[in-house]
Protein backbone atom coordinates (compact mmCIF):
# COMPACT_ATOMS: atom_id res chain seq x y z
CA UNK A 1 0.00 0.00 0.00
CA UNK A 2 3.00 2.21 0.59
CA UNK A 3 4.14 1.81 -2.48
CA UNK A 4 0.75 2.52 -4.62
CA UNK A 5 0.46 6.36 -6.00
CA UNK A 6 -2.98 7.17 -6.51
CA UNK A 7 -4.67 10.02 -7.62
CA UNK A 8 -8.32 12.04 -6.34
CA UNK A 9 -9.71 13.72 -9.20
CA UNK A 10 -12.56 16.08 -7.36
CA UNK A 11 -12.24 16.67 -3.93
CA UNK A 12 -15.84 17.21 -2.80
CA UNK A 13 -18.42 15.53 -0.83
CA UNK A 14 -17.14 12.07 -1.96
CA UNK A 15 -13.74 13.11 -2.83
CA UNK A 16 -13.00 14.14 0.80
CA UNK A 17 -14.02 10.62 2.25
CA UNK A 18 -12.04 8.74 -0.07
CA UNK A 19 -8.76 10.74 0.94
CA UNK A 20 -9.23 10.47 4.47
CA UNK A 21 -9.72 6.69 3.73
CA UNK A 22 -6.66 6.27 1.58
CA UNK A 23 -4.60 8.15 4.29
CA UNK A 24 -5.46 5.64 7.08
CA UNK A 25 -4.85 3.48 4.80
CA UNK A 26 -1.46 4.25 4.20
CA UNK A 27 -1.23 4.93 0.75
CA UNK A 28 2.07 6.36 -0.40
CA UNK A 29 1.20 8.91 -2.71
CA UNK A 30 -2.62 10.93 -3.10
CA UNK A 31 -2.39 13.31 -5.80
CA UNK A 32 -5.55 15.46 -4.71
CA UNK A 33 -7.35 17.74 -7.84
CA UNK A 34 -10.06 20.45 -7.54
CA UNK A 35 -9.68 23.66 -9.01
CA UNK A 36 -12.05 25.86 -6.63
CA UNK A 37 -12.24 26.99 -3.43
CA UNK A 38 -14.43 25.80 -0.62
CA UNK A 39 -18.39 26.98 -0.52
CA UNK A 40 -20.87 27.79 1.96
CA UNK A 41 -22.89 24.75 0.69
CA UNK A 42 -20.22 22.82 0.89
CA UNK A 43 -20.24 22.65 4.63
CA UNK A 44 -22.76 19.77 5.21
CA UNK A 45 -21.05 16.99 3.54
CA UNK A 46 -16.91 18.02 3.41
CA UNK A 47 -14.88 15.55 5.91
CA UNK A 48 -11.81 18.04 7.14
CA UNK A 49 -13.42 21.24 6.58
CA UNK A 50 -14.03 23.60 9.40
CA UNK A 51 -16.52 26.19 10.61
CA UNK A 52 -13.45 28.74 10.45
CA UNK A 53 -12.47 28.21 7.03
CA UNK A 54 -12.26 31.09 5.01
CA UNK A 55 -14.82 31.11 2.48
CA UNK A 56 -14.32 32.24 -0.44
CA UNK A 57 -10.27 31.73 0.16
CA UNK A 58 -9.78 28.11 1.39
CA UNK A 59 -8.73 25.84 -1.59
CA UNK A 60 -10.23 22.49 -1.72
CA UNK A 61 -7.15 21.03 -2.23
CA UNK A 62 -5.87 22.17 0.93
CA UNK A 63 -8.70 20.51 2.61
CA UNK A 64 -7.46 17.41 1.77
CA UNK A 65 -3.39 17.71 2.33
CA UNK A 66 -4.35 18.62 5.91
CA UNK A 67 -7.09 15.28 6.47
CA UNK A 68 -3.81 13.25 5.04
CA UNK A 69 -1.47 15.28 7.15
CA UNK A 70 -3.35 14.92 10.31
CA UNK A 71 -3.25 11.15 10.00
CA UNK A 72 0.09 10.25 8.24
CA UNK A 73 2.37 13.27 7.42
CA UNK A 74 4.69 10.18 5.97
CA UNK A 75 2.54 10.23 2.46
CA UNK A 76 3.48 12.23 0.20
CA UNK A 77 0.43 14.81 -1.34
CA UNK A 78 0.53 16.65 -4.37
CA UNK A 79 -1.90 19.09 -4.81
CA UNK A 80 -3.16 20.25 -8.16
CA UNK A 81 -5.28 23.44 -8.31
CA UNK A 82 -6.44 23.06 -11.90
CA UNK A 83 -8.79 21.15 -14.01
CA UNK A 84 -8.99 17.65 -14.88
CA UNK A 85 -8.33 19.42 -18.46
CA UNK A 86 -4.71 20.81 -17.84
CA UNK A 87 -1.24 19.35 -18.15
CA UNK A 88 -0.38 18.89 -14.06
CA UNK A 89 -3.75 17.26 -13.68
CA UNK A 90 -2.78 14.80 -16.96
CA UNK A 91 0.59 14.13 -15.79
CA UNK A 92 -0.55 13.38 -12.33
CA UNK A 93 -3.18 11.00 -13.42
CA UNK A 94 -0.25 9.50 -15.57
CA UNK A 95 1.89 9.10 -12.94
CA UNK A 96 -0.73 6.91 -11.06
CA UNK A 97 -1.22 3.42 -10.33
CA UNK A 98 -4.96 4.09 -9.62
CA UNK A 99 -7.56 7.07 -10.03
CA UNK A 100 -10.59 7.67 -8.36
CA UNK A 101 -12.94 9.66 -10.07
CA UNK A 102 -15.10 11.94 -7.90
CA UNK A 103 -16.48 14.48 -9.84
CA UNK A 104 -20.02 15.76 -10.33
CA UNK A 105 -20.89 15.34 -14.28
CA UNK A 106 -20.45 12.99 -17.08
CA UNK A 107 -17.51 15.32 -19.39
CA UNK A 108 -14.90 14.69 -16.66
CA UNK A 109 -16.14 11.08 -16.55
CA UNK A 110 -15.95 10.76 -20.22
CA UNK A 111 -11.80 11.90 -20.11
CA UNK A 112 -11.06 9.93 -17.47
CA UNK A 113 -12.05 6.94 -18.69
CA UNK A 114 -10.11 7.54 -21.73
CA UNK A 115 -6.89 8.75 -20.19
CA UNK A 116 -6.88 6.06 -17.59
CA UNK A 117 -7.61 3.19 -20.27
CA UNK A 118 -4.74 4.38 -22.80
CA UNK A 119 -1.78 4.39 -19.54
CA UNK A 120 -3.18 1.25 -18.38
CA UNK A 121 -4.33 3.03 -14.98
CA UNK A 122 -7.04 1.29 -12.96
CA UNK A 123 -9.70 3.76 -12.84
CA UNK A 124 -12.18 3.54 -9.86
CA UNK A 125 -15.54 6.07 -10.81
CA UNK A 126 -18.22 7.22 -7.83
CA UNK A 127 -21.12 8.81 -8.13
CA UNK A 128 -23.90 9.20 -5.71
CA UNK A 129 -27.72 10.81 -6.64
CA UNK A 130 -30.98 11.49 -5.29
CA UNK A 131 -34.11 11.30 -7.27
CA UNK A 132 -37.23 13.84 -5.51
CA UNK A 133 -39.87 11.42 -7.82
CA UNK A 134 -42.32 10.73 -6.55
CA UNK A 135 -41.12 8.10 -4.94
CA UNK A 136 -38.05 9.78 -3.76
CA UNK A 137 -34.83 7.74 -4.32
CA UNK A 138 -31.47 8.03 -3.48
CA UNK A 139 -28.08 6.26 -3.33
CA UNK A 140 -24.95 5.55 -5.48
CA UNK A 141 -22.99 3.56 -7.54
CA UNK A 142 -19.18 2.62 -7.51
CA UNK A 143 -17.69 1.51 -11.00
CA UNK A 144 -14.50 -0.06 -11.45
CA UNK A 145 -12.56 -0.13 -14.71
CA UNK A 146 -9.89 -2.75 -14.48
CA UNK A 147 -7.56 -5.02 -16.76
CA UNK A 148 -9.70 -3.66 -19.52
CA UNK A 149 -12.34 -5.51 -18.51
CA UNK A 150 -15.39 -3.18 -19.16
CA UNK A 151 -15.79 0.71 -18.66
CA UNK A 152 -17.86 3.58 -18.37
CA UNK A 153 -17.70 3.56 -22.63
CA UNK A 154 -18.96 0.47 -23.74
CA UNK A 155 -21.50 -0.52 -20.47
CA UNK A 156 -23.19 2.94 -21.46
CA UNK A 157 -22.46 4.35 -18.11
CA UNK A 158 -21.99 8.28 -19.79
CA UNK A 159 -24.69 10.37 -20.90
CA UNK A 160 -23.39 11.63 -24.32
CA UNK A 161 -25.51 15.10 -24.18
CA UNK A 162 -23.55 15.97 -20.98
CA UNK A 163 -20.30 14.96 -22.59
CA UNK A 164 -20.60 16.65 -25.64
CA UNK A 165 -21.79 20.76 -23.55
CA UNK A 166 -18.29 19.66 -21.56
CA UNK A 167 -16.15 19.21 -24.63
CA UNK A 168 -17.71 22.01 -26.61
CA UNK A 169 -15.96 25.22 -27.03
CA UNK A 170 -17.24 28.06 -24.56
CA UNK A 171 -18.51 29.65 -28.18
CA UNK A 172 -20.49 26.49 -29.02
CA UNK A 173 -21.70 26.52 -25.99
CA UNK A 174 -23.30 29.72 -25.99
CA UNK A 175 -24.51 29.31 -29.38
CA UNK A 176 -26.28 25.91 -28.67
CA UNK A 177 -28.19 27.56 -25.20
CA UNK A 178 -29.33 30.24 -27.82
CA UNK A 179 -30.37 27.93 -30.18
CA UNK A 180 -32.20 25.95 -27.78
CA UNK A 181 -33.08 28.24 -25.16
CA UNK A 182 -31.26 26.10 -22.33
CA UNK A 183 -30.32 28.18 -19.35
CA UNK A 184 -26.57 26.34 -18.74
CA UNK A 185 -27.92 26.47 -14.61
CA UNK A 186 -30.38 23.58 -15.39
CA UNK A 187 -27.82 21.08 -17.30
CA UNK A 188 -25.77 19.61 -14.37
CA UNK A 189 -27.00 16.57 -12.68
CA UNK A 190 -25.86 17.39 -9.14
CA UNK A 191 -28.47 16.64 -6.68
CA UNK A 192 -28.52 17.23 -2.59
CA UNK A 193 -25.90 14.94 -1.77
CA UNK A 194 -26.28 13.86 1.67
CA UNK A 195 -22.69 12.84 4.14
CA UNK A 196 -23.68 9.60 5.08
CA UNK A 197 -24.25 8.31 1.28
CA UNK A 198 -21.64 9.75 0.51
CA UNK A 199 -19.68 7.87 3.31
CA UNK A 200 -21.33 4.66 1.96
CA UNK A 201 -20.48 5.00 -1.69
CA UNK A 202 -16.86 6.23 -0.54
CA UNK A 203 -16.28 3.10 1.44
CA UNK A 204 -17.12 0.64 -0.94
CA UNK A 205 -14.86 2.27 -3.64
CA UNK A 206 -12.13 2.38 -1.22
CA UNK A 207 -13.13 -1.20 -0.28
CA UNK A 208 -12.92 -2.58 -3.93
CA UNK A 209 -9.37 -0.56 -4.15
CA UNK A 210 -8.32 -1.90 -1.55
CA UNK A 211 -8.92 -5.80 -2.20
CA UNK A 212 -7.88 -5.27 -5.72
CA UNK A 213 -4.62 -3.41 -4.56
CA UNK A 214 -2.90 -6.32 -1.99
CA UNK A 215 -4.63 -9.00 -3.90
CA UNK A 216 -7.09 -10.10 -1.71
CA UNK A 217 -9.55 -10.61 -4.57
CA UNK A 218 -10.66 -9.06 -7.77
CA UNK A 219 -12.27 -5.86 -7.64
CA UNK A 220 -16.68 -6.10 -8.20
CA UNK A 221 -16.88 -4.02 -12.03
CA UNK A 222 -19.94 -2.39 -10.53
CA UNK A 223 -22.20 -2.26 -7.37
CA UNK A 224 -25.24 0.02 -6.81
CA UNK A 225 -25.72 1.28 -3.69
CA UNK A 226 -29.87 1.71 -3.25
CA UNK A 227 -30.01 3.56 0.06
CA UNK A 228 -33.77 3.69 -0.15
CA UNK A 229 -34.44 0.03 0.27
CA UNK A 230 -30.95 -0.62 1.92
CA UNK A 231 -29.39 -2.55 -0.55
CA UNK A 232 -26.24 -2.99 -2.31
CA UNK A 233 -26.49 -5.20 -5.42
CA UNK A 234 -23.79 -6.31 -8.02
CA UNK A 235 -24.80 -5.24 -11.50
CA UNK A 236 -24.10 -8.50 -14.22
CA UNK A 237 -24.36 -6.06 -16.96
CA UNK A 238 -21.50 -7.16 -19.85
CA UNK A 239 -18.73 -4.81 -21.63
CA UNK A 240 -19.53 -4.88 -25.22
CA UNK A 241 -16.72 -6.86 -27.14
CA UNK A 242 -14.22 -5.16 -28.75
CA UNK A 243 -15.04 -1.72 -27.09
CA UNK A 244 -12.46 1.00 -28.41
CA UNK A 245 -11.59 2.08 -24.84
CA UNK A 246 -11.10 -0.33 -22.88
CA UNK A 247 -9.88 -2.93 -25.60
CA UNK A 248 -8.42 -1.50 -28.98
CA UNK A 249 -6.70 1.77 -26.79
CA UNK A 250 -6.20 0.76 -23.76
CA UNK A 251 -2.05 0.41 -22.53
CA UNK A 252 -1.34 2.45 -25.68
CA UNK A 253 0.06 5.52 -24.31
CA UNK A 254 1.00 8.84 -26.02
CA UNK A 255 -0.42 6.68 -29.41
CA UNK A 256 -4.03 7.72 -27.99
CA UNK A 257 -3.83 10.73 -28.01
CA UNK A 258 -5.35 11.91 -24.89
CA UNK A 259 -3.69 14.97 -25.31
CA UNK A 260 -5.51 16.59 -27.89
CA UNK A 261 -8.15 17.54 -25.14
CA UNK A 262 -4.92 19.97 -23.72
CA UNK A 263 -4.75 20.99 -27.40
CA UNK A 264 -8.21 21.92 -27.16
CA UNK A 265 -8.84 23.46 -24.07
CA UNK A 266 -5.99 25.91 -24.80
CA UNK A 267 -7.65 26.81 -28.01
Amino acid sequence: MRRTRVAVVGIGGLGTHVVQQLAFLGVGTIAAMDHEDLDETNLNRYVGARHDDPIPGTPKVDIAERTVRGIDEGITVVKIREPLVSERAFSAVKASDWAFGCVDTDGPRFILNELCAAYGIKYVDLATDVEPGPPLKYGGRVFVSDNGDGCLSCLQMLDMKQVNWYLAGEGQREDLANIYGVSRDLLGRSGPSVVSINGVVASLAVTEFMVGCTGLRSPRRHMVYDATDSKVRISLDQPVEGCWYCKVMRGTGVNADVERYLATNAS
